[in-house]
């Protein structure tokens, strides 16, 4: 099921605030120190400890196995400032958490009488004054409870000009106490509604809502299904440059294997044809809770240099160990446009049935050049194992045809960053200055622009970004993706069609492919928010689900041309010419819906 989305839709009061986060940006590293005292917390219980006894950690258990240095450093290197007057500090915790932070009673805060709340929580109030200087705060806890606590500071002497310096994590933000003001800068429709009179503008710390996982030790350790070999496994092909002349190549290895190679050749190759080799960049995939398989390879490498409209041959391995996986073929794009297919499917949340209607899709419809994932690959893009399953289910087909996706929600979750989705895919490299490469990307296959684009980056960046690509662009069809659907009548995200929706249709994009609501939607042709006479002169935006969905009883919005739920789907798209073919399949291959566009 889709999580809350983290913002877009109930703007009105944080509308002013988003664009002031977003430029500052929502995810941040995590506290050094802590991470250091983590580390080595978890290496001593894997040295002393069963998969069950880890199972079984609790908050009395977990103090055996850090030293008091240990406890100092989490008490006090997690969250720091500086203020250059006499403060009072006030901590707000979730008055449903299990247990207080251990330092906040050890540091001297008290609890006070006040409350805060918004939406969904109650929040204690915990305070201490401090003099000038630093202000050093400590862990949420060892659990992974959400909603973390956060911060307010305001001056011991009313009028006080206050300033908060040094913040670490540095790219969390700074607001004002009030109501309307955000809990969460990675959740921006979660606003304060009630704020005592006493801390009504103090300056506001803000975290993300994930933060505890920093020091989560109980309940957290998890086993993959799929532990890595030293053989090369997990085979997946992308594109980071041009689909006519590149293919890009990864795999995953343990973390035995140092270095990594392709090697390549013509399909048709005569017997005996020398392979050509290209080296691999490796990176390191580290998931410290992952019990039996906390550290694995990823290598990734782009062969250049191949001819358009061209298939190869292809395997992945070390040669100094003579350990290859088993071959496989990608087929280039070709030189100048012609026909072809591709497949769209949205939430796949890594289920081994989406798996099965993926390899069931690639053996009805073998002429597929690619495959668009709109966004929620996995359940928890924190997690390796989750990564592990989804490649796992999906490499037989991804090892022959490329995979372009886009972050979801649960991709890049809790407010920590698409770290591993970031590693796993090698994807183009030419998102606009400001958002991190590969969280959006353009690529052009044969006479059609697609624009990958980002739930958690400025609308009006990306914006700019694709009216730059848009009006740059002699591409017959022009195609969007993101994972947030601008029309979809169980979620609503107005500021998303009054961004994009202008760019949308000065330059006709097409269609435009989402996830997340877990429905079927196939919208009328869209233009100025209002259905418009036919294809040529709107948008068409187009919802669809990898996984069974949501029952949907609500009647369909008068912009639904179809809206049903039900099955999982996936959608092929031939684009002949001036011709484009839609249509929808079950699972079990029924047909369930078909558009053709003629330009």
């Amino acid at each position: 099921m889709p999580s809350k989305p983290h913002f877009l839709r109930k703007a009105a009061v944080a509308a002013g605030l988003f664009s002031i986060l977003l430029s500052v940006g929502v995810h941040a590293e995590p506290a050094p120190e802590v991470a250091a005292v983590m580390d080595r917390v978890v290496e001593r219980m894997y040295q002393t400890l069963t998969i069950d006894e880890l199972a079984a950690l609790d908050n009395e258990s977990v103090w055996t196995f850090i030293t008091p240095e240990e406890r100092a450093v989490l008490a006090t290197k997690y969250w720091t400032f500086e203020v250059n007057v006499p403060v009072v500090v006030s901590v707000m915790r979730h008055n449903e958490q299990a247990a207080a932070p251990f330092w906040l009673v050890e540091a001297g805060f008290q609890k006070t009488p006040l409350t805060v709340r918004n939406e969904h929580n109650t929040y204690e109030v915990w305070q201490k004054r401090f003099d000038a200087g630093p202000v050093e705060l400590g862990i949420n806890g060892f659990d992974k409870h959400r909603p973390h606590y956060f911060v307010a500071v305001g001056p011991q002497r009313t009028g006080t000009p206050l300033r908060v310096t040094r913040l670490m994590p540095a790219g969390y933000s700074k607001g004002l106490m009030c109501t309307g003001a955000l809990t969460y800068h990675d959740w921006t429709e979660l606003v304060l509604e009630d704020v005592p009179a006493e801390l009504t503008g103090h300056v506001l710390l803000t975290t993300v809502r994930g933060r505890a996982r920093e020091a989560h030790l109980i309940g957290a350790f998890r086993q993959t299904p799929y532990p890595a070999s030293g053989r090369p496994d997990h085979l997946a092909l992308t594109w980071s440059a041009d689909p006519a002349t590149t293919q890009t190549i990864q795999w995953r290895t343990n973390a035995a294997v140092e270095s990594g190679v392709v090697q390549y050749r013509l399909r048709h190759a005569p017997d005996g044809a020398p392979w050509q080799s290209v080296n691999a960049e490796r990176a390191v995939i580290k998931d410290r809770l992952l019990a039996n398989d906390p550290v694995c390879h990823r290598f990734t490498t782009t062969l250049t240099g191949l001819q358009p409209g061209t298939a190869y041959v292809y395997r992945a391995g070390n040669p100094a160990a003579d350990t290859w996986s088993d071959e496989a073929e990608f087929i280039t794009a070709p030189a100048s446009p012609s026909a072809f297919t591709f497949v769209f499917m949205g939430d796949t949340h890594r289920s081994p049935q989406w798996g099965e209607m993926l390899g069931t899709a690639f053996t009805r419809h073998p002429e597929t050049a690619f495959y668009l994932l709109g966004g929620d690959l996995v359940g928890t893009g924190l997690y390796r194992d989750d990564w592990d399953q989804f490649f796992a289910v999906s490499t037989s087909v991804f090892r022959q045809r490329p995979v372009m996706p886009c972050l979801g929600n649960h991709d890049d979750q809790d407010g920590l960053g698409a770290g591993m989705y970031l590693e796993l895919f090698g994807l183009p490299r030419n998102a606009p200055d400001g958002i991190e490469p590969e969280r959006m990307y353009s690529f052009e296959y044969g006479n059609a622009l697609f624009l990958i684009l980002d739930i958690a980056a400025p609308l009006e960046t990306q914006a700019a970004w694709m009216e730059a690509r848009l009006a740059d662009s002699s591409a017959t069809w022009k195609f969007a993706m993101v994972h947030f659907p601008p029309y979809a009548p169980s979620e609503d995200y107005p500021r998303m069609r009054a961004v994009w929706g202008p760019v949308f249709d000065t330059y006709h994009v097409d269609m435009v492919f989402s996830g997340h609501v877990h429905h079927y939607l196939r919208s009328k042709p869209m233009r100025d928010g209002k259905p418009a006479a036919s294809p040529a002169e709107g948008t068409i935006y187009l919802v669809s689900v990898g996984i069974p969905s949501r029952d949907w009883s609500g009647g369909g919005p008068e912009y639904a041309d179809v809206i049903f739920s039900g099955p999982a789907l996936y959608q092929t798209l031939r684009i002949d010419g001036n011709t484009l073919e839609l249509r929808a399949f079950s699972a079990d291959g029924q047909e369930r819906d078909r558009l053709t566009i003629a330009k």
